[in-house]
């Protein structure tokens, strides 16, 4: 499962399971701190730790991909885009934690003890969403064209793949289809796959002429199979695997060109490992 459905919203896992920590690292320090005169600074501290976190992961994202932001800056503020490097912001987080209770021994020992809790929580559920990505390849279920021939997915292998699950009727998805027709035109070494979900061709045709859209690869799902196939609940989702049909990053929400940028060159990289392996052999 890649993403998962709340109601009328739909989370990544990985989001998921990190709100989950979050809670409760946040709940667990509450709770032993609930009779104690630390328990506003313990508190607050996390805020404090969350928010420096979230906006390092940022910058450092703006940072590594600086040449996608300086021609339109603007974008940097645009967050929906998913363009964070968790890594630093999580190390952040943490320095402001052990900072600020470096001299309260108590919140320490809190903050310790929250972290065993969140660590028991959080460490099977990464395991587990980790083993399940693991085994995500490409969709067996077959699309079919505006012709109405059948395609099977699998016989795109061979090169770095990039699938695209939307609608029309997505607003993220309208949004991002420039970004990924600009993307299909510069990377040919990349194939771009766009699986339509739940509508028929004319709709899709339709909506393509409207945009002035020019797109390879538009396919039709009109079952939705291939989205619940691949375990993605909410639209768009977009999937990038390697050349072997081995999924190495996934996207549920609107991608930027910084953020396209980014799971890119995954996949990029990723297949230059490959070929150095065959070349050694």
């Amino acid at each position: 499962m890649l993403s998962i459905s709340i109601g009328p919203f739909a989370l990544s896992v990985s989001l998921f399971i990190t709100i989950i920590g979050i809670i409760i690292f946040w709940a667990t320090t509450h709770w032993l701190t609930r009779k104690s005169l630390e328990k506003k600074q313990a508190v607050d501290t996390i805020f404090t730790a969350l928010w420096v976190g979230f906006v390092i992961a940022r910058l450092a994202f703006v940072l590594t991909l600086w040449s996608e932001y300086k021609a339109d800056w603007w974008q940097i503020f645009n967050i929906r885009d998913g363009g964070f490097i968790p890594y630093y912001g999580w190390i952040a987080s943490v320095f402001i934690l052990i900072v600020a209770s470096s001299r309260h021994r108590k919140i320490s020992q809190i903050y310790l003890k929250a972290s065993i809790a969140t660590l028991c929580v959080i460490g099977p559920l990464k395991y587990t969403a980790f083993l399940y990505n693991a085994e995500v390849g490409l969709p067996q279920s077959q699309v079919h064209n505006s012709i109405g021939d059948k395609i099977s997915l699998q016989t795109f292998k061979g090169k770095p793949l990039v699938i695209n699950y939307w609608a029309t009727w997505c607003p993220p998805c309208r949004k991002e289809m420039p970004v990924l027709q600009t993307a299909q035109q510069l990377h040919a070494n990349v194939t771009f796959l766009f699986v339509n979900q739940g509508e028929d061709s004319s709709t899709v045709s339709e909506f393509l002429q409207s945009q002035g859209l020019e797109l390879d690869n538009v396919f039709y799902d009109p079952a939705s199979q291939l989205s619940r196939e691949s375990g993605a609940a909410g639209l768009p989702t977009t999937l990038f695997f390697d050349a072997s049909g081995k999924l190495i990053a996934n996207r549920m929400g609107e991608l930027s060109q910084a953020s396209l940028a980014h799971y890119l060159q995954q996949i990029d990289v990723n297949e230059n490992d490959v070929q150095n392996k065959e070349n050694n052999k």
